[in-house]
């Protein structure tokens, strides 16, 4: 008989049981990865889901600026917007889903919390996706005043500071170089877009800075070349100020003491362009105020003038007006009740300029926001405003104001002038379209664009007239003998002022394109800091006087709350 072996059969069993452990541990090793697999992806979605959340989030509220852009809510109310309501229409991008869950939704709501600020917004937006949810939220001011209003001095142009006697009490900046003569004071910073120099040399060449004040003492801080270009607001279209106007035309409007000349826009009419830009006023119906200390012309919101505007003596008020035309300043203008400017707030500490901002809060500030030229002194003086003004070899303004071989950085006498570009519509040409109004102008020309002549004066309400109803010259309303101004006054072409008085002084701002400003002796320029962009976001500091804006809006703060899918 067989008798079978006893180590055989153990070497079987030994075999089986490997085969069982080892497939038990493939077993337990696949279950794991498949675990482990299953929650990397579950994990991997919910950072996909929660990025997407955050991007359609981020998404609403760009809908939702763009809504209150649009419409800007009623101060002190809230609108609120869904894409489960239907009033949130981003298309595909937030629309529900048919029912597998991707996609819940997303919410805006845009807050206008009252007060003099009513072009300040929060804007809320939260967006689910699956489970996750994002919640983000922006405070905006729409059509915010543009930035050139920071400055005492801002030249859309090659600016220039050529003599002993300027001083600024401020900031000041230009877009292209900034040239320095002789050496003014500058108690402030100095941008350019390109250089600070002296006689076109960088400063930094000279031994010592070719400006005395703050800047000279410290310019390591506080001269800054090749900062970036400020946009200039283009007041090519008023449809937007008209608008703001007309809203409440007893508020806004323009007083001669308590007898209401303009409300709104003046006669309350206005007609397109012919041009076609719509909104546009033709200037035609222009207006002519003096004021004095007992019946001073009253400014209040925004003010729109047609045509040109003469103006001169006592101002009163808080507002902005807005000139279709020229501003012909024909004297000295002065506040009723301005703030006190003799220790400029600029050169002051911190602490200090923002009381002096919160203390001269209720006091006049009055801008002038001109489509035109502004235009100081009396402007038919052949012997003293046009040889100064007009005829000044280089910087009068007959020799300026071509656009016709500016160059693609749009600044005369720089090396690309002479090179064409391609345009947006593609074609190559020299000129720049440095006012933006679609036309090539030549350099400005004294009949047709500053000239006070019979005709012009015709159009402008209350200028004054013989007893035969003829407008009487206008020496007999205009002076070059003028030396103060007081208020903030904007044009991106000709500033061409004459002030003839011994000291000069400008209490505010003056921005242009091109400036031919002749002082005699002193000049003196103090920036009124109440309308700096530092004070825009505190509603305690912060006069709304409706100036031009030059970006449609801008975001003041931007952050991430807490989850908030209760309105999903």
């Amino acid at each position: 008989m067989h008798l079978p072996s006893i180590k055989r059969r153990r070497e079987q069993g030994s075999t089986l049981l490997t085969v069982v452990v080892t497939g038990v541990i493939i077993c337990v090793a696949a279950s794991s990865m498949l675990v482990l697999s299953v929650n990397s992806y579950s994990n991997a979605s919910g950072r996909v889901d929660w990025d997407k959340a955050f991007y359609i989030a981020e998404n609403a509220m760009v809908w939702g600026a763009q809504s209150a852009f649009d419409t800007a809510p009623v101060p002190g109310s809230t609108n609120y917007y869904s894409t489960v309501l239907g009033t949130l229409p981003l298309g595909e991008l937030v629309s529900p889903t048919n029912g597998d869950g991707t996609l819940v939704g997303a919410w805006v709501q845009i807050a206008q919390y009252g007060g003099s600020t009513s072009n300040v917004c929060v804007i809320t937006s939260s967006a689910q996706v699956n489970s996750k949810v994002r919640t983000l939220q922006a405070q905006i001011t729409l059509r915010p005043a543009s930035p050139v209003f920071d400055y005492e001095y801002f030249l859309n142009n090659w600016g220039w500071w050529w003599g002993s006697t300027i001083t600024g009490n401020g900031s000041q900046r230009a877009n292209w170089d900034f040239d320095f003569r002789d050496g003014p004071t500058v108690n402030g910073s100095i941008y350019a877009a390109d250089q600070v120099e002296e006689n076109e040399i960088p400063w930094q060449e000279y031994p010592t800075a070719p400006f005395g004040g703050l800047a000279g003492s410290d310019p390591t801080d506080l001269v800054h070349s090749g900062a970036p270009r400020v946009t200039m607001p283009n007041l090519l279209n008023f449809s937007n100020y008209i608008a703001t106007a007309m809203a409440n035309t007893s508020s806004n409007g323009l007083w001669i003491g308590t007898n209401q000349i303009v409300a709104g826009v003046l006669s309350n009419q206005y007609t397109p362009n012919p041009g076609g830009n719509d909104g546009n006023l033709t200037p035609q119906t222009g207006l002519y105020v003096a004021g004095t200390p007992s019946q001073p012309i009253t400014v209040k919101g925004t003010v729109v003038i047609p045509g040109d505007l003469v103006i001169k003596g006592t101002v009163t008020g808080q507002g902005t007006l807005y000139v279709g035309g020229n501003l012909y300043i024909a004297s000295n203008i002065t506040y009723a009740n301005g703030p006190n400017f003799s220790s400029p707030p600029e050169t002051q500490t911190p602490a200090q300029r923002d009381a002096w901002v919160a203390q001269s809060m209720t006091n006049d500030l009055v801008a002038y926001a001109v489509r035109g030229s502004i235009l100081g002194g009396d402007v038919t003086d052949m012997g003293d405003w046009y040889p100064w003004e007009y005829e000044y070899p280089g910087s009068g303004l007959e020799f300026v104001g071509d656009e016709s071989h500016l160059g693609q950085d749009g600044i005369a006498y720089t090396p690309d002038d002479n090179i064409p570009f391609l345009h947006a519509d593609g074609t190559m040409s020299t000129w720049y379209d440095a006012d933006g109004d679609g036309i090539m102008e030549s350099n400005y020309n004294y009949n047709n664009d500053i000239n006070m002549t019979s005709t012009r004066a015709s159009y402008i309400q209350g200028y004054p007239t013989t007893v035969n109803g003829v407008p009487v010259a206008y020496s007999q309303v205009a002076t070059d003998n003028m030396g103060t101004l007081q208020g903030i006054f904007y044009t991106d072409h000709a500033a061409a002022i004459r002030m003839d008085q011994t000291s000069s002084v400008f209490n505010g701002v003056i921005v242009s394109r091109n400036e031919q400003i002749v002082f005699q002796v002193y000049l003196d320029l103090v920036y009124d800091s109440r309308v700096n962009s530092r004070y825009h976001n505190n509603p305690n500091q912060y006069i709304n006087l409706g100036l031009p804006w030059g970006e449609p809006l801008q975001v003041n703060s931007f952050t991430e709350l807490p989850p908030n899918g209760t309105g999903l």
